[in-house]
């Protein structure tokens, strides 16, 4: 069974659902907007696909909310977590925290 493909609006909703949890601030588009999906028409910062020869496999860059008082560890699981529940054909998530506010 071939995997489910990351569409946008699946992609917006996985933005959506991480920066919802407690200590997420935002996702970061990287120092010069390179991290990024391309779709025709779209880009939707914060998420990339690092693997070209794996689209199953998702990197995003979080800008840390430390007044939350949430601990890495538990952020980048609870992080991991979101995306496979909101997109479960994730095969791998890696968390990248970019900045902290």
């Amino acid at each position: 069974m071939a995997p489910a493909e990351l569409t946008p609006s699946i992609a917006q909703s996985i933005v959506a659902a991480v920066t919802d949890l407690r200590g997420v601030a935002k996702l970061s588009p990287g120092r010069f907007g390179e991290v990024a999906l391309l779709f025709p028409g779209e880009r939707i910062h914060g998420i990339r696909r690092p693997t070209p020869q794996d689209d199953t496999h998702l990197e995003l860059h979080v800008v840390v909310d430390v007044s939350a008082g949430v601990p890495l560890a538990e952020l980048g699981a609870a992080t991991r977590t979101t995306v496979r529940n909101t997109w479960p054909a994730a095969s791998r998530v890696d968390v990248v925290f970019d900045d902290a506010v």
